[in-house]
């Protein structure tokens, strides 16, 4: 059995049982930010600096601070992106106050029913271990962690993620360790996410009015990355949906896009559902997107394909979106791109151009066309790529809805990524100068990252001072809203592109301030990597706390130990440190637990 034993001669734990259920993202670290709260624990410097993400772990705090929507980016329904800035900085934000909190109370936090706490507190534990690590004073216990709640539904099965989440805090547990002993949490949280689940699965309520809770709660809890009550809530709706009259349809939608608290993002809305069937095939999307964002793909294969299964009349547009998603499945996830070409090849079939055609059939045509440019670039055929990118464009011509706003950036992206496949990066460069004429091009998250392209273009031309200036632009917009994750990889590659040209000066300030960012996360593996570049700026070889940070990532456990085999070799770290990309876009290591590298 794996639990805490925290011996008699360490202070008292502060005790907290966080097997909450899935009702509510973050509703287990909550708790357990409560019971610090009334040990003494004021969170103070946190929240200060981090009130959008307070907001959304404590809804009615932060009024002054912007929306984290604003300030961060969402995961992508439409490319199966499941990275979210959004997340990673809640998750991140919590961490650090369970563990300055600790550090503050002078005792450990003690974890009950670790096995019962909704996935997105579970992922934040497993960020709170690591930092607590890197911080004096904190402690997280975990007592009794493979003890976990039966699975609520075969969708909603999580116990390989929680074996996975527990082996990212170092626990020696797979899934075959787990014993489903916890009991399923009773009493719903007092959260908008907890209201909407409640009312989803209350058993004696309407039919439409547990539909409309539930197609509000399944975009909620997309954007917080619930995957466990999203299937649990999906699968459910699917036996309420076959029953339900096509009449009752449209005053279900407006009942859920009245209770929709969820600003207009990117994609995942229930659309312009028109009958009971195509109600049907939004809940086998819901099902597939989070089996594919959870990594299991041939499930997310079935969910997709049963969108168009059965009978009645399907919309063309959803039945488009059953191909869209197969083929993406099947090109992005396994490899599989002729099978992928064949998913897109119907999916034309079903929207073919016609006179006085809906907007929404032409921009599923424009997203079919998107994707069938990128399995041509997947088998290095550019020029066709090239030629669907202009089509999917030509669709969206005129659009202004949310969908096609994202299709057309999107383009506009791969093109620009085409040509600098190509060996063209001038003109990748001017393609992607475009993107500042884009809707929501004055928001700092999007200046962020187009900043940072423009900078890997530049290097690639040769414009080294333009890039330089581009890199800064980037750095003050993740230090606008204190986004040390982004801050900390930006450092880390300007320190190696100054340490490689000898210019010791420069790269020895990037590499203090990454270090600086990288222990304002707790992240050590990036704490060991910024002292290293440090070390090669002022001509001294890393030392024993290089070797010390690295052996305490639990996130980067690869990098880390080719970090440290460096330093006992007493080898160059030069090698090791990164420079400049074309794409700020990163995988949130930190609280990753799919594949952890």
């Amino acid at each position: 059995m794996v639990h805490a034993d925290l011996g008699t001669s360490r202070p008292t734990g502060v005790e907290v049982d966080v097997n909450v259920g899935p009702a509510a993202a973050y509703e287990g670290l909550r708790r357990a930010l409560n019971a610090l709260a009334e040990a003494g624990a004021s969170f103070d410097d946190i929240r200060g600096a981090r009130e959008a993400e307070w907001a959304e772990l404590f809804p009615g705090t932060g009024d002054e601070a912007p929306p984290l929507a604003e300030i961060a980016l969402a995961a992508s329904e439409r490319r199966l992106h499941r990275e979210s800035e959004q997340v990673f900085r809640v998750l991140a934000t919590a961490a650090a106050a369970l563990c300055h909190g600790c550090s503050e109370v002078g005792r450990p936090l003690v974890l009950h029913g670790i096995g019962g706490a909704d996935l997105p507190s579970l992922r934040g534990f497993m960020r709170a271990v690591e930092h607590a690590r890197t911080l004096p004073g904190a402690g997280i216990v975990t007592h009794a962690p493979e003890r976990v709640r039966p699975p609520l539904d075969a969708a909603a099965d999580l116990r390989v993620e929680r074996a996975q989440c527990l082996q990212g805090m170092g626990l020696p547990l797979a899934a075959a360790d787990l014993r489903s002993e916890l009991p399923a949490a009773t009493v719903a949280p007092a959260s908008r996410e907890g209201e909407l689940y409640a009312r989803a699965m209350d058993q004696e309520a309407d039919a439409a009015d547990r539909l409309a809770a539930v197609l509000a709660y399944c975009r909620a809890a997309f954007f917080s990355a619930n995957w466990e009550g999203t299937a649990m809530v999906a699968s459910t709706a699917l036996g309420l949906a076959e029953d339900l009259a096509d009449a009752r349809v449209p005053g279900l939608l407006e009942q859920a896009r009245g209770e929709d608290a969820q600003a207009e993002a990117i994609e995942f809305e229930p659309g312009a559902l028109e009958t009971a069937v195509d109600l049907r095939a939004f809940l086998y999307k819901v099902l597939g997107v989070q089996a594919t964002f959870r990594g299991r793909q041939d499930e997310a294969l079935t969910y997709f394909r049963a969108m168009r299964e059965g009978g009645g009349r399907l919309l063309p547009e959803l039945r488009a979106q059953s191909h869209l998603y197969c083929a993406l499945t099947l090109s992005k996830r396994m490899d599989r791109v002729g099978e992928a070409i064949g998913e897109l090849d119907e999916g034309f079939a079903v929207v073919v151009p016609r006179d006085d055609e809906p907007d929404s059939v032409r921009r599923e045509r424009g997203w079919l066309h998107n994707l069938r440019g990128l399995t041509h670039f997947a088998r290095s055929e550019l020029r066709s790529a090239f030629e669907q990118e202009k089509l999917a464009l030509a669709c969206v011509e005129g659009l202004t809805d949310p969908s096609s706003v994202h299709l057309r950036i999107n383009l506009l992206s791969n093109v620009s990524v085409l040509q600098e496949k190509a060996g063209r990066p001038q003109q990748a460069a001017r393609t992607w100068e475009r993107f500042k004429r884009a809707a929501g091009s004055a928001n700092t998250a999007f200046v962020k990252h187009h900043s940072y392209r423009a900078a890997g273009l530049a290097l690639l031309c040769g414009d080294r001072g333009t890039a330089l200036d581009e890199l800064d632009r980037s750095l003050g917009c993740a230090g606008e809203f204190t986004d040390d994750f982004h801050e900390c990889e930006i450092r880390l590659e300007l320190g190696g592109l100054h340490a490689r040209a000898g210019e010791d000066g420069s790269g020895a300030a990037h590499f203090t301030a990454a270090s600086a960012a990288a222990t304002r996360l707790g992240d050590p593996y990036r704490m060991a990597l910024a002292k290293a570049g440090l070390a090669v700026c002022t001509n001294t070889a890393p030392g024993s706390e290089v070797a010390h940070l690295a052996g305490l990532s639990l996130a980067n456990p690869g990098k880390a130990r080719e970090l440290r085999q460096s330093v006992a070799l007493s080898e160059d770290p030069r090698a090791l440190l990164p420079t400049p990309r074309t794409k700020l876009n990163r995988p949130f290591d930190l609280v990753n637990f799919q594949g952890r590298p």
